[in-house]
């Protein structure tokens, strides 16, 4: 018979398997093993991984009140594995101000570092003391690059720009800070006008989009995409609420 540590250790081993697979979940859980998903966490968390996987599934729109968890899966942990499966692509975050969007970006970074996620993801690993290099490998709390790799990510405020960045998959996480913005035309029409002009001309016929949001008002940056008489390409949105 098998005792309980020994349990423990096939049930971590599965775990990693099933993450160098491509299950999502299963990578979350390995990193960190006191997160609690909820059912939406889940269903979330497989929209994603097959989000990334399908390349016809080109925009994914998650719209959920405050403090339910959707930063954190969409944001925070999603990058990571894109860039584990991939490390060649190129990521974009941008929020409504440029301190949040860096703060997931660290977030990020110390789910990379962890011993855990290279344990899955060997391949995927930031420039650090430890790691010998030809070159130098951008690392800050607005940028890095995947050692060795082609990937990278990039974090802005929707009022920064992307200029001569061309982007794998763009995430959106609030572009308003809360209902007395989102209750304002003329920060609806700035957050609409930087999604035209700054954050679509980065995108290839490849790209991916994903836009992480509470709605506070029908016309906001949501509501116009869903608009078929604003976007003619509104049926490409699936939405999870």
């Amino acid at each position: 018979m098998i005792n309980d540590i020994e349990l423990l250790q096939l049930k971590r081993e599965l775990l990693r398997k099933e993450a160098k697979d491509g299950d999502f979940m299963s990578m979350i859980y390995y990193i960190n093993n006191s997160y609690k998903a909820g059912w939406h966490h889940r269903l979330i968390a497989k929209e994603l991984q097959d989000f990334l996987k399908d390349p016809c599934k080109k925009c994914l729109a998650v719209f959920m009140p405050p403090q339910h968890g959707k930063s954190e899966l969409t944001t925070r942990l999603f990058p990571a594995f894109a860039l584990g499966v991939n490390p060649n692509l190129k990521i974009a975050i941008a929020s409504y101000s440029s301190d949040l969007a860096n703060s997931f970006n660290r977030d990020i970074q110390r789910n990379i570092d962890l011993p855990e996620y290279r344990e899955i993801y060997p391949e995927t690993r930031l420039n650090s003391k430890n790691v010998v290099t030809t070159q130098s490998w951008l690392r800050n709390s607005e940028e890095f690059e995947i050692v060795e790799k082609k990937g990278s990510l990039k974090s802005i405020g929707t009022e920064g720009g992307l200029s001569g960045r061309p982007v794998d998959i763009g995430i959106i996480d609030d572009p308003v800070k809360d209902d007395k913005e989102a209750q304002s035309p003329t920060m609806r029409e700035n957050a609409w006008q930087w999604y035209i002009k700054v954050f679509l001309a980065r995108l290839h016929n490849d790209s991916k989009q994903i836009l992480i949001m509470t709605r506070w008002h029908e016309d906001d940056l949501a509501g116009r995409l869903l608009n078929p008489e604003i976007n003619p390409n509104w049926k490409d949105w699936k939405v999870i609420k």
